[in-house]
C-alpha cells in the first residue's frame, strides 16, 4: 500500500510537488553514500568518467570536493538501481503517473562546499518526452537546508506553459540556459528543506531552482526521473533510447 493518500495526490496535482519524510531507511542511505564516495574517489573504475561533472573554477582539481554532479547513476551502478526500484518509491510514483513506469534518467547532485546555484528551469525543457508529466524523486542523502542549497519551487507553475529557456547561464567554461528572470514570480517561491532520508517528488513542468552551498559540508541529493511507459519520444533527429521498464507493462509505439 502506498504511503501517500488522496490528499497527498491532490496536493501534487495542485502544487506540482510533494514531500515524504523518512522514506529511505538509514541502512539504505549508508549504501548509497558509500557508493557515491567510491565513485568520487575514483575507486569504481567501471564508472564512466564522462558522466562526472565538476564545479566551475576547480582548476584541474578532480576529487570529491569539486564534483558537482554524477550523471546516469542508476544506469551504471547496481546500488542506485536498487534505490530506483525501491517499492516505497515506486508505490508513490504509481499514484502520481500511473502503474506502468519507466526510468527516464538519474543524477546525483553533490553540491560540495561552495557549490554554485542552479537557476530556475523546468525539467521538461531537457526531456524530449510527451506528455510532459514525468516525476522526479529527489532523495536527500544529507540534511538539506536554506544554507546548503535546498530546492526552491513555485507551487502550481507546472500547470503553465513550457517556458523558453533562452537566458544564458555561465557554468565555468560552458554556457547553459535558464528561464528569463522576468518570467519568474519569485514572491510565490517556497523552499523545500528535507532531513536525510526524506524525499520530494516534483513534476517535470514545475519551475524550480537550488541555491549555493554556503556551508562546509556537502549537500547531496539523488534524483531519479520516472515516466509512464505510455509516453512518447519526441526528439526530431535522435533515435529513441531503450528506456528500462521498472514496473507494469510496455505499450506499442511508446517509449
Amino acid at each position: 500500500m502506498s504511503i501517500v493518500n488522496k490528499s497527498d495526490v491532490s496536493q501534487y496535482e495542485r502544487e506540482g510537488f510533494l514531500t515524504v519524510t523518512n522514506l529511505i531507511k538509514e541502512a539504505e542511505l549508508d549504501r548509497l553514500r558509500h557508493k557515491i564516495n567510491e565513485i568520487a574517489e575514483g575507486r569504481v573504475t567501471t564508472f564512466p568518467a564522462d558522466q562526472i561533472e565538476y564545479e566551475p573554477g576547480s582548476q584541474g582539481l578532480r576529487d570529491s570536493s569539486t564534483i558537482r554532479k554524477i550523471n546516469r547513476c542508476v544506469e551504471n551502478e547496481k546500488a542506485f538501481m536498487a534505490h530506483a526500484i525501491n517499492p516505497r518509491i515506486l508505490d508513490i510514483v504509481s499514484e502520481l503517473i500511473g502503474p506502468d513506469i519507466k526510468l527516464f534518467g538519474s543524477q546525483c547532485f553533490m553540491k560540495p562546499p561552495g557549490g554554485i546555484e542552479k537557476p530556475y528551469h523546468q525539467d521538461s525543457a531537457y526531456f524530449t518526452i510527451e506528455p510532459r508529466d514525468l516525476v522526479t524523486c529527489w532523495t536527500a542523502l544529507d540534511d538539506v537546508t536554506l544554507d546548503n542549497g535546498c530546492l526552491w519551487v513555485i507551487p502550481g507553475s507546472h500547470r503553465g506553459e513550457l517556458l523558453d529557456h533562452d537566458q544564458a547561464w555561465d557554468v565555468g567554461d560552458r554556457v547553459d540556459m535558464q528561464v528569463r528572470d522576468e518570467q519568474i514570480d519569485c514572491k510565490h517561491e517556497v523552499p523545500v528543506e528535507l532531513k536525510a532520508g526524506s524525499c520530494s517528488f516534483h513534476h517535470s513542468m514545475l519551475l524550480h531552482r537550488s541555491g549555493p552551498n554556503q556551508t562546509q559540508n556537502s549537500r547531496r541529493g539523488l534524483a531519479i526521473h520516472y515516466m509512464s511507459s505510455r509516453s512518447r519520444w519526441t526528439h526530431q533527429t535522435q533515435p529513441k533510447p531503450n528506456y528500462l521498464l521498472l514496473r507494469g507493462k510496455e505499450y506499442d509505439d511508446c517509449v
